[in-house]
């Protein structure tokens, strides 16, 4: 089963059972840039790191895991900037279903980065359909999906 396939089996399985999916995100800053996901296709230029939250592990636990598996870097928490709420649609078994995701977004600046010292992208995205950017803070609230539509504000 792929990435995407298990994640899909995840959101029928919160489906079936009328949870929400768990969320959180990271908006990382390094010096005066932040750091972000670049999308190499599809409908938006960029997100911010992130990914489920899994079975007895808190929030903050979770973003510093996403980040670190998805960035390659380390990060310390500064604060919650608040939650967003969307509904997705996902397909698992021939069946198409709505699950109601509850995002947690944290501000968190960058410490360090993993084993291989510098940025990376492990596993989950294979180099073509997203690499990693640095972008100003007004790229970021104009380009930002989470900005954009998630309704999150960041002053």
């Amino acid at each position: 089963m792929d990435y995407y396939e298990q994640k899909a089996k995840i959101a029928y399985e919160k489906f079936q059972r009328g949870e929400p999916f768990k969320k959180v995100y990271a908006v990382v800053q390094k010096d005066n840039k932040f750091v972000v996901l670049k999308h190499n296709k599809g409908r938006y230029e960029f997100s911010l790191s992130g990914g489920g939250v899994e079975d007895g592990e808190s929030n903050v636990d979770a973003v510093k895991r996403e980040v670190l598996e998805e960035l390659n870097i380390k990060v310390e928490v500064k604060e919650s900037l608040g939650f967003c709420r969307y509904v997705r649609t996902w397909r698992y078994q021939g069946k198409e279903f709505d699950v109601d995701h509850v995002a947690e977004i944290f501000l968190t600046e960058f410490v360090s980065f993993g084993e291989n010292k510098k940025f990376g992208i492990e596993g989950e995205f294979d180099g073509k359909e997203m690499s990693i950017a640095e972008i100003s803070r007004e790229e970021m609230l104009e380009k930002v999906f989470e900005f954009k539509n998630g309704g999150i504000k960041f002053e």
